[in-house]
Formats: C-alpha cells, structure tokens, sequence
C-alpha cells in the first residue's frame, strides 16, 4: 500500500521495525521540546549556599504583657474595652535577640569555610574498586585458596592402622585342599576351563 496511510497501513517484516506510513522529518529533527540549560553549572548549585538574611522591613511581634502594663499605669487598663482602645493608640514590639544583648553565636564554618560538621565516617570503599567489581572478585579468590587449602589437608592425612590391622595385611593366604565335587561318571574326565583353582580344572 504505497499511498495508505494510517496505523494499520503498509507490510510488515519479521524481524524488522514497522515502516512509517507518514512523511517524517529529515535527520537532524529533534522530538519533543527543548529544554533550557541553566546558567550555572552542577557545581556551582552544590558548592554556592546561600545564607539567609534577614528582612529589614519585618517587625517583631507586639509585646501585649508591656502594653498592659502601661495602660495601668495611665488609668485605662481597668476592663476589657479601655484596654483594647488603649492598643489601638499605643504600640510595643518585642525585642529582637540582638536587641536583648545576646552573644553573637560564632559557628566554626563561619571561621574555616571548609570545617565539617557530623562525625566522621570510616575507610570510604574506592569507587573504581566497585565499578571493576574487585571486592567480589577478591572474595571468591579467597574462597578459591580455602577450597584448594582443604583439599590439600584431606589429601595428606595419614592412614592409622591397628595392630588388628597390620596383621590382617601381612597373613598368608591359607590355601584351599579341599576336594572338589564331581559326579562319579566325571571323575576321570579333566576340566576345559581354567579358574581359580587349577589352570584346567573347574567346579562341576
């Protein structure tokens, strides 16, 4: 179907990915949309930390146990309504920690940039160690030695014998005179088969 056009249109292959129906655009077309790269780089976002500073325009929060007070003092804290008139006229902030005469808190990254803050971790594993996979590899070496090493132990141990033994090893064989069975009528006739107990004699 050289002019269909659609999903289910043109041959398919085996093996092969399904040929476009539709015109595509040319090699150098990209897909999707395009994102804007930021200006500065990984390592300046992870290095950079910005501190916070404080506004200069937020005003700490109104002191109402002063304002009370001075309105007792002036005669117009005596219930609920000349107390509420008297905050409408009159104002009174809490003091900032500064304002208090609070030292300063010195924190040592504020002295050495490069101090470090947490206890420090142990021995760092090396990372082209882990890529390479060379620990995995150093223990089945391991355990490649401890196999043949065993191996070796239960080829060399010795065989301990007993007196029982050594003497089962060294005795003679007792030999066998014992006459064998033959039919009367076969008595005078040799054996053909050779055995164990003759090179022409057999059990009959």
């Amino acid at each position: 179907f050289p002019d269909a056009e659609g999903p289910n249109a043109g041959s398919q292959q085996v093996g092969r990915g399904k040929p476009p129906t539709i015109e595509l655009p040319g090699v150098d077309h990209v897909y999707g949309m395009k994102s804007e790269l930021n200006p500065e780089g990984a390592g300046a976002i992870i290095g950079g930390w910005q501190e916070h500073a404080a506004n200069e325009k937020a005003q700490p929060g109104r002191d109402f146990k002063k304002l009370n007070r001075m309105a007792i003092l002036r005669g117009q804290g005596l219930n609920p309504q000349q107390i509420s008139e008297f905050r409408r006229s009159h104002d009174a902030r809490l003091r900032a920690g500064h304002e208090r005469g609070l030292a300063a808190l010195n924190l040592p990254s504020a002295i050495d940039p490069a101090f470090v803050y947490g206890i420090k971790s142990g021995n760092r594993a090396s990372m082209d160690a882990l890529m390479h996979n060379e620990y995995a590899n150093q223990w089945e070496a391991n355990q490649n030695q401890k196999q043949n090493q065993y191996k070796m132990e239960k080829k060399i141990i010795p065989v301990m014998h007993t007196r029982a033994s050594l003497g089962q090893r060294f005795v003679e064989p007792v030999p066998d005179e014992k006459r064998l069975f033959k039919i009367k009528k076969f008595e005078k006739i040799p054996g053909r088969l050779a055995s164990l107990y003759g090179p022409l004699t057999a059990r009959t």
